[in-house]
């Protein structure tokens, strides 16, 4: 499967908190900088992210994120 979201696509993106699972959110992390991901499950305040490409595995994946590293979920990318 082809990742849906691809090097300098535009998405529209609401700044909200108010997440939940399977919302594709922007969040800050500090090695890669900005990236968009799938939300598997969130814990208080806390996330766990996946990618849609899943023939590709990425530490983060195995990692729990803060909540307030979520910048906002995204609404549609633009074509």
């Amino acid at each position: 499967m082809l990742p849906a979201y691809k090097p300098n696509d535009y998405v529209v993106c609401l700044k909200t908190k108010k997440i939940k699972a399977n919302d594709v959110i922007i969040m800050q992390t500090h090695d890669l900088g900005k990236i968009v991901k799938r939300v598997k499950s969130i814990s208080g305040n806390s996330l766990k992210i996946l990618g849609d490409n899943k023939s590709y595995h990425s530490p983060i994946y195995d990692m729990t994120h803060k909540l307030d590293t979520v910048i906002g979920r995204v609404i549609f990318k633009l074509f």
